[in-house]
């Protein structure tokens, strides 16, 4: 478990975040080690999943089970698409999707120091294009995040491992739920350098969740003579069921996916074997082998690193945990057990490398602007977000109300405009009677509030500038 921060004097208020495909998770550096904060349920990860809650606001973290239309997952893959979303009726963009996600583990963070963030360093795909890195640094905005750096994952993978690491030549291994990245990384002196890099953004546990599904949807055609192939309910419901079962056939050689009352005449249980597991996965962990021999070819033939200068293999990505792949990487090597590395949590790895990474940089005492255009969208999507639950032991504070007076600038203040409604905001606390100032003020942070467009958020701005000079003239 992770320690409480109480435990500690002071964190640094600059997160590293992994934002996965199937998963995610934030880590904070505590002053000598990086923390990978666990969520709600105790978990150090969280499903990169969205929903609706009963009231119709929109969660993040839900298991992604329930009705397609109203739950997301694997939005990772569709960042700098343009593709659009179908959610709660209408359409998003994937960023405003990957923006919810950000948002629940900002709050997190902040939940677990107890201060607020406004820095991150979020890791991305070695092979990541630039629409997705774009795509990804606004969606960090959206959730009203400075990014200090995009960092790629095999080198957060590394810095994680750099801690307590030899000076060495290290091959990663980072299959996760969506993407796969295989990348030759040198580590000296806290440093590291990547030397060659191979990867495929379209290869990773999901896609195993998709054969047992077509595997599970076959036998039940075929028992049941029914095509269910087509309702995206019940293939969302088979695939929920499908990642379970393949969990557990890390430690079992067999088991069944249960499926009761997928339609008022059919019920399944699909039983399933590691071995035909093992044998539906084998063109994909073979063409995660195959990339590793191209980043490792690249290595060679860039920097004169080969398979012979290689000292250890690290792994990193949920997706290793599953058996077939170690062995199969192993073999595919030549090596014994012991050069590849399997004593770090391989879904922690990158987000602590990342909370590594994020100590380099100093953190802002403010959000220091959504991109152009994004600020009516950020507070749009903020409020649709549902508030966290309050604890029983915080309900039962009570605190004295303050003072009637005016609302101080929301953190979602325009950068333009946000010292001129600070020093507003300050006159106003000694003199509430300036009739005009106070009009043009509670204008301005109305329309911030309502997230007014960002034309309107601009004249309002305008006038309360104009006001504010009027008044310190």
């Amino acid at each position: 478990m992770t320690e409480h921060p109480d435990a500690y004097p002071s964190f640094h208020r600059v997160v590293g975040i992994d934002l996965g495909t199937s998963s995610c998770a934030v880590s904070v550096w505590d002053g000598a080690k990086p923390l990978v904060v666990r969520g709600p349920s105790g978990a150090s990860t969280m499903p990169a999943t969205v929903g609706q809650d009963r009231n119709g606001q929109v969660v993040a973290g839900v298991p992604p089970a329930g009705d397609p239309e109203n739950v997301i997952a694997g939005i990772k893959r569709r960042l700098g698409s343009g593709d659009r979303v179908r959610f709660r009726g209408r359409a998003y963009l994937p960023r405003d999707i990957g923006a919810y996600l950000l948002i629940e583990l900002k709050r997190q963070a902040e939940a677990f120091i107890g201060e607020p963030i406004h820095d991150a360093v979020i890791t991305v795909s070695a092979v990541a294009g630039e629409a997705q890195r774009r795509a990804l640094r606004e969606a960090a905005g959206l959730a009203q995040l400075n990014v200090r750096r995009l960092v790629e994952d095999p080198v957060a993978a590394a810095m994680a491992l750099g801690v307590d690491a030899v000076p060495g030549t290290y091959a990663i291994y980072d299959l996760g739920g969506g993407t796969f990245d295989a990348s030759v990384v040198r580590v000296e002196d806290g440093t590291v350098d990547v030397l060659g890099t191979a990867g495929d953004q379209v290869l990773g546990g999901d896609d195993f969740d998709e054969l047992i599904v077509a595997h599970a949807l076959r036998q039940i055609r075929q028992r049941h003579h029914v095509d269910l192939s087509r309702d995206p309910a019940i293939r969302q419901r088979v695939r929920w069921e499908a990642e379970i079962r393949k969990r557990e056939l890390s430690d079992a050689d067999t088991t069944t996916l249960e499926l009761p009352l997928l339609t008022a005449t059919v019920s399944a249980g699909v039983p399933l074997s590691r071995r035909a597991f093992e044998a539906m996965i084998e063109p994909d962990v073979q063409r995660s082998l195959d990339l590793l021999s191209e980043a490792i070819a690249a290595a060679r033939a860039v920097h004169g690193v080969g398979w012979g200068d290689i000292d250890q293999v690290v792994l990193a990505g949920g997706s290793t945990r599953i058996p077939a792949i170690r062995e199969r990487l192993a073999a595919y090597l030549g090596w014994g057990a012991a050069r590849i590395r399997t004593d770090l949590d391989p879904d922690e790895m990158v987000a602590r490398g990342a909370g590594l990474v994020a100590r380099d940089y100093e953190p802002a005492s403010l959000f220091e602007g959504s991109p152009v255009g994004l600020l009516s969208a950020s507070l749009r999507l903020r409020s649709e977000m549902a508030v966290p639950e309050v604890g029983p032991a915080s309900e039962e504070l009570v605190e004295t109300p303050d003072p009637p007076g005016p609302a101080g600038p929301p953190a979602e203040t325009p950068a333009d405009f946000r010292r001129v409604a600070e020093a507003t905001y300050m006159v106003l606390l000694q003199d509430g009677d300036l009739d005009g100032l106070a009009t043009a003020y509670g204008a301005f942070i109305s329309a911030v509030q309502a997230a007014a467009p960002d034309d309107r958020l601009a004249e309002l701005g305008q006038a309360l500038t104009i006001e504010y000079e009027q008044h310190s003239g």
